[in-house]
């Protein structure tokens, strides 16, 4: 399904749909909203602030879902019931693990962080075409101006905290790794990740110039953002996507003059990165991970996972029990055992709370969700499926944000449900070429 030019007014007229209205503040919300403007209305565990999201998401999801124009048992048809079930083990996985609680705000909490974003995943599943059309630009709009605003951070950062009234900490002034509304510097270049694959789709396949050029440009300033941001499992990821489209895209001649279009941009991009940035911490650990503090003390908290997990192999200690959602001291201590509160590995932390139980409902989703790309006829499409769970996998080495930060999980389930309303819709279209031929047949017999 190419992303072709089409009637505004016949797009407006489709994205009238309440839902889906929606779904966009929630993506919106997710990556703009200020941090002091998620913690308006919300909670506190101890001293800590938490974030709204908790209760935003679940009251629009219910607004959702209760519509006329989006009934709970269209959306939760037999397409998506594996999620279904998959949050059904999660959540008795995660009953279980209560038995080992010490703070029952903190377990709620970290398990309303994991579970809620998974219910967007029913509703997005329902857009039409159109609809997937006018969201994608969305998604390259809004990954087009975040890079740009991350690019200009980075170098600016001491001024725009004066602007809205942040104390201004001494290293802002030089080139800092500049956090967003998103999240922390690593969340953010995980989300340029997730979001790169859908700016090749739309460069590779739409049939209009200015969306072609549009893309092009969110393509160049994601890779410069993610560069910037000086985390390198996400540099590794970009440079692997980047490899991927250059070298599996289809290979017509229209598509590879864009190639050779696209390789002399980013060449281009790098050579200004390197000329004006300091990007020495990339090339930094990957030899001697011993020198290098940031690796060492990952290394420490997986150890220390891997403890927790000895300890509570079967269904984990519990989600919060050990790594607190809400907190202000960065490390804790397991019998003896120091490490990071945060084990920036997303299968150590479903290990160390979860166990082996939940670390096989993990798989089963996201087997699932491959099996489920597997149905779009579109070939880039279906690649930018594939390589989209991908980056989510492969970052999860280096990240635990699906786990434990709404905001980013937030984003990758809307992504996920993208697809799938792709997959539900090419299956859809399958099922009822199959009914008309059989139909034919009847008759002819």
């Amino acid at each position: 399904m190419a992303i072709n030019s089409f009637s505004g007014k016949k797009t407006l007229s489709r994205m009238s749909s309440f839902y889906v209205k929606i779904i966009c503040f929630i993506f919106l919300y997710a990556l703009f909203a200020l941090d002091r403007i998620k913690k308006i209305l919300s909670f506190r565990i101890g001293d800590y602030k938490i974030t709204n999201e908790i209760w935003i998401i679940p009251f629009l999801c219910l607004l959702m879902f209760i519509n006329t124009q989006l009934k709970f048992r269209k959306s939760v048809n037999s397409y998506n019931l594996f999620l279904v079930k998959g949050i059904f083990l999660y959540l008795l996985i995660i009953i279980i693990g209560g038995f080992n609680l010490i703070s029952i705000p903190q377990y709620i909490y970290a398990a309303l962080l994991f579970i809620i974003p998974m219910f967007l995943f029913f509703p997005i599943s329902k857009i039409n075409t159109y609809e997937f059309e006018w969201f994608i630009k969305l998604v390259i709009i809004v990954c087009f101006v975040y890079a740009i605003f991350s690019i200009v951070l980075t170098t600016n950062y001491a001024f725009f905290m004066k602007l809205i009234g942040n104390p201004i900490d001494y290293r802002y002034s030089h080139q800092f790794r500049a956090p967003l509304m998103l999240g922390s510097s690593i969340t953010v270049s995980y989300y340029y990740n997730l979001t790169l694959p859908i700016c090749f789709y739309m460069f590779y396949s739409s049939k209009n110039k200015k969306w072609r050029i549009i893309s092009i440009l969110t393509i160049i300033f994601n890779l410069t953002a993610t560069f910037l941001l000086l985390s390198r499992a996400a540099s590794l990821t970009a440079i692997i996507i980047v490899v991927f489209y250059l070298m599996f895209a289809k290979s017509n001649k229209n598509n590879f003059s864009k190639k050779i279009i696209l390789l002399i941009l980013i060449l281009l991009a790098i050579l200004f990165i390197l000329s004006n940035y300091n990007v020495s911490r990339l090339l930094k650990g990957f030899g001697s991970s011993g020198n290098d503090m940031s690796i060492s003390a990952r290394i420490t908290a997986g150890k220390l996972g891997l403890y927790i997990f000895s300890q509570y192999p079967l269904f984990g200690s519990g989600m919060g029990r050990f790594y607190e959602r809400a907190y202000i001291d960065k490390y804790i201590i397991v019998d003896g055992f120091s490490g990071l509160i945060d084990p920036h590995n997303m299968y150590i932390i479903i290990l160390s709370e979860l166990g082996i139980a939940g670390l096989a409902v993990t798989i089963y989703i996201f087997s699932k969700l491959f099996i489920r790309f597997s149905k779009i006829s579109d070939l880039i499409l279906r690649k930018t499926a594939y390589i989209t769970l991908f980056c989510l996998l492969f970052d999860a080495i280096g990240g635990s944000h699906l786990v434990n930060e709404i905001s980013f999980s937030t984003i990758f389930w809307i992504y996920m449900g993208l697809f799938n309303s792709v997959s539900i819709n090419d299956l859809d279209t399958n099922e009822k070429i199959l009914g008309k031929d059989k139909n034919k047949e009847s008759i002819l017999i």
